[in-house]
């Protein structure tokens, strides 16, 4: 089968590739970066090196090609403050379509995620909404697969500024919040242990390594599927103290705390750190959606079967190896 994948060489992208090209399929990636090109021949595959954002670019390099693993590639909410990501979403999927559809893709993976069938009350995640909702203008003749990953493991690494004492354990709300968990003795030790947000503590989270994701993908691909479905993938169910357990382990610090702070305390905790209001609110919106259960809702109803083989362990060695380099 010949297989178009998006997303160049990425945490999902790469390792998807090389499953493919295993399996004996003729793959395509597209890249924006032409610094890429001999890596991406180097797994065996072939390079299109463009633009997605790019119509005409999209459309030639979907060409002669059976399937498709379409995503949206991360955002920076935090660069321009009238970035506009709704919008850029909006424009890459109809792109993706109007390529599928010129192309005669007839089978089509879309990375979504959790929380997608929500329109509002999600946050940032909206654009996931916006993305399939415009998938769904493809001729019911393509097969389509929405996967919704959960939570991505490598997004732990946000916090590990925190888990070391640097930035907003810096700022007096954290050291308050510190001096509560650990008192005068732990302040001495450099505001160390403990991860803040406005979810966590006992909330129950699922996580999902970028390594089962593509798995899951490569295995959509290979399915001898009809129609239109959406698939959740994850690789484990945890409470965000657990996984707390879990890395302060890896690191040597058993005593890891993973604490609840106010919606206000984390909104301005993100406009610290460079986004606008509106970002901040909807990446606390988002938090909030993670604490209140709605986000992982129907996530819960139609939880997949089998879980991913990466657990929260696996990646524990990896942030013990980023955390001692820091």
């Amino acid at each position: 089968m010949k297989i178009i994948v998006t997303g160049s060489l990425g945490n999902i992208s790469k390792p998807l590739v090389v499953q493919l090209i295993k399996q004996g399929h003729q793959v395509t990636v597209v890249s924006s970066s032409a610094a890429r090109k001999s890596e991406i021949e180097q797994l065996g595959a072939q390079a299109a090196i463009g633009e997605i954002e790019d119509r005409i670019f999209l459309t030639k390099a979907f060409e002669g090609h059976d399937a498709a693993y379409c995503m949206i590639p991360p955002f920076n909410f935090f660069g321009n403050q009238n970035f506009d990501y709704r919008e850029k979403a909006l424009k890459i999927s109809t792109n993706y379509v109007q390529a599928i559809q010129k192309s005669g893709i007839k089978k089509v993976i879309h990375l979504s995620s959790v929380g997608a069938e929500k329109q509002s009350g999600t946050g940032v995640l909206v654009f996931h909404y916006i993305a399939e909702n415009v998938f769904k203008e493809l001729s019911q003749d393509v097969y389509v697969t929405h996967l919704r990953p959960a939570s991505y493991d490598y997004n732990l690494y946000a916090f590990l500024d925190m888990v070391k004492g640097n930035g907003f354990l810096k700022g007096i709300i954290g050291k308050l919040l510190y001096f509560k968990h650990y008192g005068f003795k732990g302040l001495l030790k450099g505001y160390s242990g403990i991860i803040l947000s406005n979810y966590g503590g006992t909330d129950k989270i699922a996580w999902v390594s970028p390594i089962d994701i593509a798995s899951a993908i490569a295995e959509e691909i290979n399915a001898q599927q009809k129609g239109r479905k959406i698939r959740y993938v994850a690789s484990e169910e945890l409470t965000c103290q657990e996984i707390a357990t879990i890395l302060g382990n890896a690191i040597d610090k058993p005593y890891l705390k993973w604490v609840l702070i106010s919606d206000a305390q984390m909104k301005d905790a993100f406009i610290k750190i460079g986004a606008s209001d509106k970002i901040a609110k909807e990446f606390t919106e988002m938090n909030v959606a993670i604490h209140d259960g709605s986000l992982f809702e129907d996530y819960f109803k139609n939880r997949p079967a089998i879980l991913g083989r990466v657990k929260i362990k696996d990646f524990a060695e990896e942030f013990a190896i980023k955390y001692s380099k820091q």
